[in-house]
């Protein structure tokens, strides 16, 4: 980690060149080190936080029967008389 020299503000990476957002100076980066000055952010998850896999088949096995098409016409009103 590096400081910037006149405001003592931590030197992002930036356009391939270390950067203070304080005084907006740039400062060039020691090309012998390109490693330490990666930025990497990790995400620990917990045994407790999962996230479940919902697996549906198709529509084809969940039909409608003719008797509750019917009911749901006579409830809704038929689509053809309908005009939108």
């Amino acid at each position: 980690m590096k400081f910037c020299p006149n405001c003592d503000n931590i030197l992002i990476p930036k356009n391939r060149k270390l950067y203070c957002k304080a005084c907006e100076q740039e400062f060039d980066l020691d090309t012998s080190k390109k490693e330490d000055y990666k930025i990497t952010k990790s995400i620990k998850h917990d045994e407790k936080e999962s996230a479940p896999i919902i697996i549906k088949e198709g529509l084809r096995s969940e039909r409608i029967s003719a008797q509750d098409r019917k009911a749901f016409e006579e409830f809704f009103g038929s689509a053809e008389s309908d005009n939108f």
